[in-house]
């Protein structure tokens, strides 16, 4: 059965991700669009039907010149360069049948007939790089920046314009003229959209209404998050959450309608570039560490190491000018994939281990990714969509999952809280009648210490993971009851139940030293063999406690049971390699004049020599640690 759902996970992530690189490959392969060796037919489309027609294809390109309308009519017309793939730049290999540097100016061309139908001929135009002038039939229509090509006269412009179209004539001739000197790429990195003003100005408000809504929504949710981090200073997974939230609604201030330039008409261009580097910077690295904070056993931390710190280059760069900012683009689309592998790489492995909200998680995440390489793709002038809004669609749809896991998060924190005062109540009965039984006993296994830095530790786990802190309380309440569970001391239980009561007790003591301590077991006989009551737990506690956790960097405790030849019975060690004892101390441990580490072993002693004739054998040196050994014979004394 366990086989089965683990194959069944296996499975959905293999669906997911051949679905991803399908749609990617759809997008690529299908992306030439109507435009046809710079002339394309609209007078059958029904533009009456709300339809606009987005001018993708392949326009007449005409490098290292700034050409006018009057020039295509002269006696002598330019020559043309190349055809170039609109959306695209320049400077891509799969945009043009050669490839220019990035760098420079260049005239685009296209002609266009439309049905006389369409009363109000109108052009959308954005995301153009980085300048540029635009002609129609000869006359100019619009200029965003300046367009030069000497660097002194060149000045970048961005601005989402609606322009009107002449009404005159059926056959329309569009000429951009476009210039990029400082930055990555130049050229037309989205189609004009051409259709009715009427329908082109319905699109814009929708678009921009969606993307207020979601700005605000995000953002709302980054305060919300942040305040929470405030008065939470311990949950980190709030602040990460947080600074997401900031990043995304910042950098959705510079997509699609572009808001800032509509809230700040006359802003530099330099400022939405600066936008632009800083969230794209940090973006995929805080996502990473918003996951990682979630599924902080599912990740190690030099590799997570190794993937993040690129990012701190990045953000170096950041004190530059944008125009040096623009020359690692292509680096930065190395890292952003490399860390999109490994934030998935860790959710698949939540998954396989089933995880809180890991399926949720990965789906979020996967929809994040793919709406990411998505833009890359449109960025680049690789899909043949319209991709200017699914980095918004895609993000809001992970902010909303994300907020979901961390509401059932604090929903299910809240419950086992609840929990957990009831099994303190649980407890505290036990701890009672821990103090009703005999004192001596008490002493050498339940001490109230112990159950002190438990609760604690358990208290702690329970603000970061509300699962695990519930397990611990179970195995408090399971080791409480089973310190409990005897009439005599002299009773007999398997090895089974000897380890599993170990293991409960590390289990609790890990919460409190994670990692530093480690329990190995080496075990040569069947685990139903029978031993008396609490005999190996005392001694593993002993190693724990004046070992192992006293020693700078932890250590480990090994539990081993073998068979002594000839039908004797068998041999146990419980070795660590914590501190050891000193000569002077160690000759004390088995004598009444024992200090309190002495109590438990003592009671022990006792038990083993009345039961066995032999009791327990102690082997110590100062800095390399303890071995206690004992022979429980076969049939006990006779």
């Amino acid at each position: 059965m366990k086989s089965t759902k683990l194959n069944w996970r296996i499975g959905f992530i293999i669906v997911l991700i051949a679905f991803m690189l399908f749609a990617l490959g759809m997008m690529y392969s299908f992306g030439s669009g109507r435009v046809v060796d710079g002339k394309v037919d609209l007078s059958r489309v029904d533009f009456k039907q709300n339809k606009s027609v987005q001018l993708n294809g392949h326009w007449e390109f005409y490098w290292d010149q700034l050409l006018t309308p009057e020039d295509f009519i002269a006696e002598q017309p330019p020559q043309m360069d190349s055809l170039m793939k609109v959306p695209g730049t320049w400077d891509d290999r799969k945009a043009g049948t050669k490839v220019y540097p990035q760098r420079g100016v260049a005239t685009y061309r296209m002609c266009l007939s439309y049905p006389s139908t369409l009363n109000d001929p109108a052009l959308r135009i954005r995301n153009v790089a980085n300048a540029y002038k635009f002609y129609v039939n000869g006359q100019l229509i619009a200029e965003v920046g300046k367009v030069s090509d000497k660097p002194s006269d060149f000045k970048e412009g961005e601005e989402s314009l609606i322009l009107n179209l002449p009404k005159d004539t059926l056959e329309l001739e569009l000429v951009f003229q476009v210039g990029n000197l400082n930055y990555a790429r130049g050229g037309l990195r989205e189609g004009p959209v051409f259709g009715s003003k009427q329908v082109l100005e319905r699109q814009k408000m929708i678009f921009l209404a969606q993307q207020l809504f979601f700005m605000g929504s995000v953002f709302i949710f980054g305060i919300y998050y942040f305040l929470l981090f405030l008065l939470q200073t311990k949950n980190k997974t709030a602040l990460f959450f947080s600074i997401l939230c900031f990043i995304t609604a910042l950098r959705s201030l510079i997509w699609g309608e572009v808001p800032v330039v509509i809230f700040f008409p006359n802003m530099p261009f330099e400022v939405g570039a600066y936008i632009n580097y800083l969230t794209a910077y940090n973006l995929l690295p805080i996502m990473n560490l918003f996951v990682l904070s979630i599924y902080p056993l599912d990740y190690k931390k030099t590799i997570a190491g190794l993937v993040l710190l690129p990012s701190v280059f990045f953000n170096i760069l950041f004190l530059t000018p944008p125009e040096f900012m623009s020359t690692f683009t292509k680096y930065l689309y190395v890292l952003i994939l490399l860390q999109m592998i490994y934030i998935m790489g860790v959710l698949i492995k939540a998954v396989l281990y089933k995880r809180d909200n890991a399926i949720l998680m990965f789906i979020a995440i996967y929809v994040f990714v793919l709406a990411i390489l998505t833009d890359i793709l449109h960025y680049k002038g690789m899909g043949g969509i319209n991709s200017s809004y699914v980095f918004l669609y895609g993000n809001f749809v992970v902010i909303l999952a994300m907020s979901f896991v961390q509401a059932k998060q604090q929903a299910h924190t809240h419950k086992k809280l609840i929990l957990f005062n009831e099994k303190l109540v649980e407890a505290d009965r036990l701890k009672d009648k821990i103090m009703a039984s005999e004192m001596s006993f008490l002493q050498a296994q339940i001490k109230p210490h112990f159950l002190y830095n438990a609760l604690n530790a358990i208290a702690n786990v329970c603000e970061k993971d509300g699962k695990k802190a519930g397990k611990l309380i179970v195995d408090l309440a399971i080791y409480l009851r089973g310190s409990l569970e005897f009439n005599h001391l002299d009773k007999m239980v398997t090895l089974d139940k000897e380890l599993e009561f170990i293991n409960t007790y590390f289990s609790i003591e890990q919460a409190r030293f994670g990692q530093k301590i480690q329990l190995l077991t080496e075990i040569e006989i069947p685990l139903d063999y029978q031993l008396p009551v609490l005999i190996l737990q005392p001694l593993v506690e002993n190693a724990v406690r004046h070992g192992i956790s006293k020693k700078p960097g932890g250590g480990r405790v090994i539990v081993r049971v073998i068979q002594i030849e000839e039908g004797i019975g068998i041999g146990i060690e419980i070795e660590d390699d914590g501190i050891g004892i000193n000569e002077e101390k160690l000759t004390l441990l088995l004598s009444e004049k024992g200090n309190d580490q002495g109590v438990g072993l003592l009671n022990i002693h006792h038990r083993l020599l009345r039961l066995y004739d032999r009791g327990l054998d102690i082997n110590s040196e100062l800095g390399c640690g303890t071995c206690v050994r004992m022979v429980i014979q076969k049939g006990g004394r006779q």
